[in-house]
């Protein structure tokens, strides 16, 4: 049995949102003693944004998407048949933004763990946060078509 479109990308939501959860747990739980923690969670973190890239370029050969310039502008669009729209969503382009910056953050804690330092800031929660409310987006999007096919 071969897994939809639809179940391909729930696994890819999933595996990023534990993933970021984990890196984030594991950002607090560092410290200068523990530094392992960090270490984790800046593996994780990594991992998290391999994943979510992931994600965009299999949507992106499952659409058909094309690099196109639009005056100063580089982007993939849309094939023309239908019309020229820009790929991608604002939440995919946040989702995306939010889990670098999860990275950089780890990377920097397992930096200033390395160095026996406390680290300026812990661990940010919000790639976290907006990916559960984003899954949330999703299992009510899915319920509203559900109820428009019935």
């Amino acid at each position: 049995m071969r897994p939809t479109s639809a179940s391909v990308e729930w696994i890819f939501l999933a595996t990023y949102l534990v993933l970021e959860i984990l890196s984030a747990a594991c950002d607090q739980a560092s410290s200068p003693r523990r530094p392992h923690f960090a270490l984790f969670g800046m593996l994780l973190a990594i991992a998290a944004v391999f994943i979510s890239i992931g994600e965009l370029i299999y949507r992106g050969k499952r659409e058909r998407v094309v690099l196109r310039r639009r005056g100063m502008l580089w982007w993939f669009y849309h094939p023309p048949p239908p019309r020229h729209t820009p790929f991608g969503t604002l939440p995919d382009i946040y989702g995306q933004v939010a889990g670098i910056s999860q990275c950089i953050c780890s990377i920097v804690q397992y930096v200033y763990c390395l160095r026996h330092a406390d680290s300026p800031f812990k661990a940010s929660l919000l790639p976290a946060i907006f990916l559960i409310c984003l899954v949330g987006s999703r299992l009510s999007n899915n319920r509203m078509n559900a109820s428009f096919l019935v």
